[in-house]
């Protein structure tokens, strides 16, 4: 043994031998570009400074960089061609971090192929590992490892001028890098390979099911999507009418598969919880893992015990690793496009997962495409199942996709017609919805927050009357959601009960189900009307439902909706010479989206996407993904739910970071405590926040975050959210 060599034995983590922690990583269904990345990912950790790290954490100013020298040893012994060991290579060094642009590392050649600050470490580590059998018959040579770390740099750069890549290689790239960063995660955590899960019970599924009220069209739907498996196909639509239990029924048809895991994603967090309610309860009597994972996702810490270290649990939910993973599309959409490592430990569970895609329609339609061939790719690459499923699906260009709902189902529905309603401004609704909603449960629909609070303060006194927004915490949400839901039922069964009547924005548009007579809609795109409608008379009542589109009020509407409202004109055209009735919905909508996608293809061959994937710029294509997912003119604003609730965060948050606790865990339960203010979280512009600043109180320990202290009853209210107008007529005496 050299002298340079301080340790007889050596660990990746407090207490564990690298050499297990990377026995433990390796699966028997790895590839052998995966075997060798996992081999070499860590193996600088054998120098000096890392060993003595390792075993007293606390000496934080020791040098434990150990990824850039990990990549030489892998680059240096690699028998692979140059684009698996450059993708090898960029796995490697972004293990700890997110992945850049492939042509980074030819832009900063001296960080990525020859950081002489790791270099210094090479004859540490070369002859450490000496000792070790995983690494018998290594190479060393450190000349070898320049002249060839040369010769691939300038290959990278000539590949720039001569080589496009593909969608292929961009999942070749996720799935290595995906595969490195959950193994290393895992096994640092569980200390234990990878487990197989536990196959899903289909019959505790299909027994909630016959416990159900008789619904023959629900049965004859769902018999049919059943009839129409096939286990070696692997990518599906699913087109039916709302109200039709696709949730029970796409599930069901998922688990007939028998894959590894179920991911569900859903549009918006207020209709995950209510998906994620009914899958947990029928599965509450089993060791089955039905899991939430969103920007709101807390962990119960007092079911936390001795042994079962926060970050297991964090790191189970957060990494779609649960048997059944109840999720948002966004979510999913950085799981496939994004270059962040936190997003790439949810790409490597794709794998031999089913995913169901619910209301496929608000996958954004300018990356669309892009999305579908992913999905195409990671099906044949991964072995995963698609699902995608609405009432109003997008144009697929795919021959790829098969259709398992029968079509005949909308040409068959008759429960309500569309009807346009020719006003000559607010005053004339405002008659039009208090003639309604004295006899009959009402929805009402506005493009914009301002407008919908306005109408409900004009009507609030006049009706049984409530208010849904995007200024309103989930809370308040779900309980005017429950609130309307109670009173509807009752109306239903007491002919004397009050009817009610529901201001809303687009809040309502996909997947709440909620029962209405008669629905009003500010004009907006096809498909938002189209949803809307499927709020009346969505459980089939004898009376045929209307659903009123009007002229625009808010103003903004463009601006809200963008090319979409653009390409509906002609469609709303013909809404204005006659009913729709129900049956005509599916041609409409497939009108509608055809449009779209001739509208994008006239626009551009290629999306911007498109060809930041065809050159694997990681970094920039996360960039214009957040660009279109994100609202970047909104900040996140704090309504304080109770008296004191503030305070005791804060005093939380210096517990917590004073607490005994090692750094990790106490990031792990700062950042858990951090989320649970998001259930009281809004978004909202930055005019409004700044309109409200003199009655702001920034929260202490926290950077940049703002709350409006309990009991500041005239700005926001359980009734209808944060007022968007402060020169609304209200008095405090409202809120009471």
């Amino acid at each position: 043994m050299k002298e340079s060599i301080l340790f007889d034995e050596f660990w990746s983590h407090p207490n564990k031998l690298l050499e297990n922690h990377i026995k433990n990583m390796i699966s028997a269904g790895d590839e052998e570009l995966d075997k060798q990345v996992k081999l070499y990912h860590d193996i600088a950790k054998l120098k000096n400074n890392f060993q003595i790290y390792i075993r007293d954490t606390s000496n934080d100013k020791l040098d434990k960089n150990h990824s850039f020298l990990s990549a030489y040893f892998f680059i240096l012994n690699s028998k692979f061609d140059e684009i698996p060991t450059l993708f090898g290579l960029l796995a490697i060094v972004s293990h700890h971090g997110d992945a850049v642009n492939l042509m980074t590392l030819a832009r900063e050649a001296n960080k990525f192929f020859k950081n002489s600050k790791e270099l210094e470490y090479w004859e540490e580590v070369a002859n450490a590992a000496k000792n070790i059998k995983i690494y018998s018959g290594l190479s060393t040579k450190k000349d070898e490892f320049l002249d060839g770390a040369e010769r691939l740099r300038r290959y990278l750069i000539l590949l720039q001028y001569k080589h496009k890549f593909t969608y292929e290689d961009f999942i070749n790239f996720k799935s290595l890098y995906s595969n490195l960063v959950y193994s290393d995660k895992f096994e640092a955590i569980f200390n234990t390979p990878k487990q197989e899960t536990k196959d899903i019970p289909i019959d505790a599924l299909e027994s909630d099911i016959k416990t159900l009220p008789p619904n023959k069209k629900r049965d004859t739907f769902r018999n049919f999507v059943l009839n129409n498996f096939d286990e070696n196909h692997k990518l599906f639509t699913l087109t039916a009418p709302t109200g039709y239990g696709k949730t029970l029924t796409a599930l069901n048809f998922a688990l007939k598969f028998n894959k590894s895991r179920i991911i569900y994603a859903l549009p918006f967090t207020s209709i995950i919880d209510q998906t994620y309610d009914i899958i947990a309860k029928i599965y509450k009597n089993s060791d089955i893992s039905v899991s939430k994972a969103h920007h709101k996702t807390t962990i119960d810490e007092k079911n936390l015990t001795e042994e079962d270290r926060y970050s297991k649990i964090k790191f189970l939910m957060e990494s779609f690793s649960g048997e059944i993973n109840i999720t948002t599309l966004y979510q999913l959409i950085f799981a496939l496009f994004g270059n962040k490592n936190k997003d790439n430990v949810k790409f490597n569970q794709l794998k031999n997962s089913v995913v169901i895609i619910d209301e496929a329609q608000a996958i954004p339609y300018n990356f669309r495409k892009d999305f579908i061939l992913l999905c195409e790719i990671i099906s044949q690459r991964l072995g995963t199942i698609f699902i995608f499923m609405s009432a109003t699906m997008p144009v697929i260009k795919s021959e790829n996709f098969k259709e398992i709902s029968n079509l005949e189902y909308f040409s068959k529905q008759d429960r309500y017609v569309i009807k346009w309603l020719d006003i000559s401004g607010e005053e004339d609704l405002l008659e039009k919805i208090g003639q309604v909603a004295r006899d009959k449960n009402t929805l009402v629909v506005i493009n914009t927050i301002k407008k919908a609070q306005e109408l409900f303060v004009k009507l609030r006194d006049k009706f049984s009357c409530f208010c849904l927004n995007g200024y309103m915490y989930d809370d308040h949400k779900r309980a005017t959601i429950e609130a309307v839901r109670c009173a509807i039922d009752k109306s239903k069964v007491g002919p004397l009960a009050s009817k009610i009547l529901l201001i809303s924005t687009q809040s309502i548009e996909a997947g709440v189900d909620l029962d209405f007579d008669v629905g009003f809609r500010e004009v907006s795109p096809i498909s938002s009307i189209i949803q809307t409608a499927g709020r009346v008379n969505r459980h089939f009542g004898e009376i045929r439902g209307k659903l009123y589109v009007f002229p625009e009020i808010s103003k903004f509407t463009n601006l809200i909706y963008g090319d979409l409202y653009k390409v509906s004109g002609t469609i709303l055209e013909d809404f204005r010479q006659r009913e729709v009735r129900e049956s005509e919905i599916l041609e409409i909508s497939n009108s509608f989206f055809q449009k779209v996608s001739a509208q994008l293809e006239k626009d551009t061959d290629e999306s911007d996407i498109g060809k930041r994937i065809k050159k694997l710029e990681f970094e920039d294509i996360n960039e214009e993904i957040k660009n279109v997912m994100d609202d970047n003119c909104k900040q996140t604003l704090i309504i304080e739910a109770k008296e004191n609730f503030i305070k005791d965060f804060e005093a939380k948050i210096f517990k917590i970071k004073n607490s005994s606790n090692d750094e990790f865990t106490i990031r792990d339960i700062l950042k858990n405590h951090i989320r649970k203010l998001s259930k009281f979280s809004i978004n909202v512009t930055f005019k409004d926040k700044e309109k409200l600043t003199p009655n702001l109180k920034q929260i202490n320990g926290l950077k940049d975050m703002f709350y409006l202290p309990f009991g500041s009853y005239y700005f926001y209210s359980a009734d209808y959210g944060l007022k968007k107008d402060t020169n609304l007529d209200i008095t405090d005496e409202v809120f009471d």
